[in-house]
């Protein structure tokens, strides 16, 4: 099994299937806000909070999925965590790459339909054309959200239940990316409610880009400490 080659073609391939029924639904609510009611704000915006879901269950399966699979057909846990990590450092990059595209896209058809494209949340870009800010936000995000994915996940694995111990973790570790951005910390069922505990740091590119490197960092090492000797266990 050629890994991570083939696992990363995979994952890239499928993303791009979604990220095209995505935008076409995207598209599909926006025509319908402006017949019924009124487009005046960035619909991929509020849609792009989805995929960070999505990024969050691939480390899952990581985990979860490749690791025994992996193991079973003969890599080694250091052969598989060195490349579990090329893995995560350009799907991240890529997933960034389909937001940013998304929102150019929008560009376009907001332009083509004469609708104002107000981006009405924090972000380290005023403008959606902004291309290499949009790119670096979304990087940092997925970055995290991939590795506290991997991270629980090896908690799981291990540990079972036990893995609920590592939730707090990996969330501080969301929560830390999203200080760095400088957005509102929001979660579906829990709303501003972790607002609280946003870590206050001064809002720059630079800033988001080395928060994000340590999350990467040390989300890995954590995660390695876990699985490094890890019993493969029987499903």
């Amino acid at each position: 099994m050629r890994f991570p080659t083939r696992l990363l073609a995979a994952h890239s391939y499928f993303a791009l299937l979604l990220f095209a029924a995505y935008v076409v639904v995207v598209a599909v609510i926006a025509v319908g806000v402006d017949v019924f009611g009124t487009l005046n704000r960035s619909a991929w915006e509020a849609a792009v909070q989805l995929p960070r879901w999505y990024a969050l269950f691939v480390g899952v399966a990581l985990i979860r999925e490749y690791l025994p699979l992996y193991l079973a057909h003969g890599q080694t846990r250091r052969q598989f965590g060195a490349q579990a990590a090329v893995t995560i450092a350009l799907f991240a990059p890529f997933l960034s790459a389909l937001i940013t595209v998304g929102y150019l896209l929008e560009t376009l058809l907001y332009g083509l339909a004469g609708r104002p494209q107000v981006i009405d949340r924090v972000h380290l870009f005023t403008e959606p054309t902004q291309v290499p800010l949009v790119f670096a936000e979304y990087l940092v995000e997925f970055v995290a959200w991939i590795v506290a994915g991997a991270f629980i996940a090896a908690g799981f694995y291990r540990w079972q239940g036990g893995g609920l111990l590592l939730i707090p973790v990996g969330v501080g570790l969301w929560i830390l990316v999203e200080g760095a951005i400088g957005k509102e910390l929001r979660l579906p069922f829990i709303g501003d409610r972790l607002s609280g505990l946003s870590a206050d740091l001064p809002q720059s590119t630079g800033l988001a880009l080395g928060v994000g490197l340590g999350v990467f960092v040390f989300g890995l090492a954590a995660t390695w400490a876990i699985i490094r000797d890890v019993p493969l266990r029987n499903r």
